[in-house]
């Protein structure tokens, strides 16, 4: 009799469980970006997936869509432009690579969760209004991690991982690779390495 009342007990709990997880799956949303311009040779390296072992590349052009595991690849001379909600553009440059670690979109609550990884060559974000306070955009490099909530910022990363953070509007929040915590101000800029070390830039 205690067993049966146990597995009840255990049964009662997995389709608790099972209940809130599905409405959490219908809550957050992946966060979709748009391509709105592009120039020359850009194109979307996608992940492995079920039924495919290998990277995949596809050209992007206007009305592209990019998804969260993706990472774009700008040839020479070349760059694109991409559109979030809330306002969030990001201009790539060329002989770049970005990778769209996160990108998610609470329905609820109205905020987004993106992470960004810069590995080479040049990135400016304009974030055209304030974020929602519970959103969170980073976008990190070999050698730091900027956080922002409404600002316009721009990251160059040299093949070493020097990586040059420049504010041009609002603030940036940064922790350098020793952990270190910065804030920048518009005007602000520094250089920093991947061993931790940073200069500020006059």
């Amino acid at each position: 009799m205690r067993l049966g009342s146990l597995a009840l007990l255990l049964g009662l709990v997995a389709l608790t469980l099972l209940i809130f997880g599905s409405i959490e799956t219908l809550r957050i949303a992946p966060l979709i970006a748009k391509v709105v311009e592009v120039k020359g040779d850009v194109v979307a390296v996608l992940p492995p997936k079920a039924g495919r072992k290998q990277t995949l590349e596809r050209p992007l052009k206007v009305g592209s869509l990019v998804l969260a595991g993706t990472t774009v690849k700008t040839g020479k001379d070349s760059f694109v432009v991409l559109n979030w909600v809330d306002d969030v553009e990001m201009r790539i440059g060329p002989e770049t690579q970005l990778k769209v670690t996160r990108s998610s979109f609470n329905k609820a609550t109205k905020a987004i969760d993106a992470l960004f990884r810069l590995n080479l060559g040049a990135v400016f974000v304009n974030l055209k209004r304030k974020l929602n306070p519970r959103s969170r955009l980073e976008l990190e490099t070999p050698a730091i991690t900027a956080a922002v909530r409404g600002t316009a910022y721009e990251v160059e990363v040299k093949p070493n991982g020097e990586t040059i953070l420049q504010v041009k509007r609002g603030t940036v929040a940064v922790k350098t690779a020793k952990g270190q915590e910065l804030q920048l101000t518009a005007g602000g800029a520094i250089v920093a390495r991947p061993d931790g070390d940073v200069s500020f830039v006059k």
